[in-house]
């Protein structure tokens, strides 16, 4: 293992960012009463040299954000106990993941009004942790996400957009998942897209990040890239080893050029995978450089192999 704790070895040049996922809302308040590495994290921060150690709020399901942003009072509460959380710990700043305001698709409370609590949040945030503290929050790449936000007024507050440009297959056919273009040989939402949604609202480029996935989602019984489906694509476990595994059992890996997505179909299985690789991790990047983004991130660390192929890509 690396000097910094809980990293691959070499990995922690090749990093700049590590958010920790998650904190919770609890209460009204932020908690990461259920963290039960606490004291890895802890020594990671105190020894995370130039990296910039980011405490993540929220996730996939995590509820509790509409209530905490619905009145000055309990913004106030909500605020406070997070910027207790990373003076306790020595975080360099706070991502807010809450998946998503104003829309309860995940099962979550929801209101019209968190548009603008959201802002208001973000605001007393900036205002308690100074210019100093790095302020982020991770969004969805479809245009609702994005009218469902206050999205100008975020942008000045924070100091970057990560993208979850992911998990972007669709429910009623086959496709890639975190494909970085249009594709001529399947309807794809994709990075370009998602990053132009943001862009035409006036965020700055040079605030936004691209996301890249370290794991893979599948569909099962279904006839190949772009047929129709009723299951919708559900994750694959195993992070990218095991990834490297259902390309060998499908007989070889198949690669979108057009959209610089790999995909691997299991005729026998009936079964599809569709992730990202070294191949199209170098391309997202490449796209990052070239349309002045700010950079890249990717869900998630431990995924990658125990030789970090695809944090090796990203890094090259």
């Amino acid at each position: 293992m690396d000097r910094f704790s809980g990293l691959r070895n070499g990995d922690a040049d090749r990093l700049t960012h590590v958010n920790f996922s998650f904190a919770v809302v609890k209460d009204g308040k932020g908690s990461v009463d259920h963290w039960f590495n606490s004291d890895v994290v802890r020594e990671f921060v105190k020894n995370k040299g130039h990296i910039k150690a980011i405490l993540s709020v929220g996730g996939w399901g995590a509820g509790g954000f509409s209530p905490a942003v619905s009145t000055p009072e309990s913004r106030e509460i909500f605020a406070q106990s997070l910027v207790d959380i990373i003076n306790d710990y020595g975080f360099d700043g706070i991502d807010m993941d809450w998946e998503y305001p104003c829309d309860d698709v995940a099962g979550i409370e929801a209101s019209p009004d968190d548009k603008p609590n959201f802002t208001a949040l973000i605001q007393l945030l900036r205002d308690k942790l100074g210019k100093d503290k790095i302020i982020s929050m991770a969004v969805g790449g479809m245009q609702r996400c994005v009218d469902n936000l206050e999205i100008l007024k975020l942008a000045e507050l924070m100091d970057f957009i990560n993208i979850m440009t992911y998990d972007m297959c669709p429910w009623n056919y086959v496709s890639h998942h975190t494909s970085l273009h249009p594709s001529n040989i399947t309807r794809n939402p994709n990075c370009h897209t998602a990053i132009g949604l943001y862009e035409a609202a006036g965020v700055p480029r040079n605030k936004l990040v691209l996301g890249a996935a370290f794991y893979a989602r599948v569909y099962n019984d279904v006839d190949g890239l772009d047929a129709p489906t009723t299951n919708g694509p559900t994750f694959a476990g195993g992070g990218y080893t095991n990834t490297l595994k259902m390309v060998e059992a499908a007989g070889g890996l198949k690669y979108d050029e057009e959209a610089e997505a790999p995909y691997v179909y299991n005729a026998k299985e009936r079964t599809f995978f569709t992730f990202d690789n070294p191949r199209s991790l170098k391309a997202k990047v490449a796209y990052a450089k070239s349309t002045g983004l700010a950079g890249v991130m990717f869900w998630e660390y431990t995924a990658d192999t125990e030789d970090s192929t695809l944090l090796k890509a990203l890094a090259e």
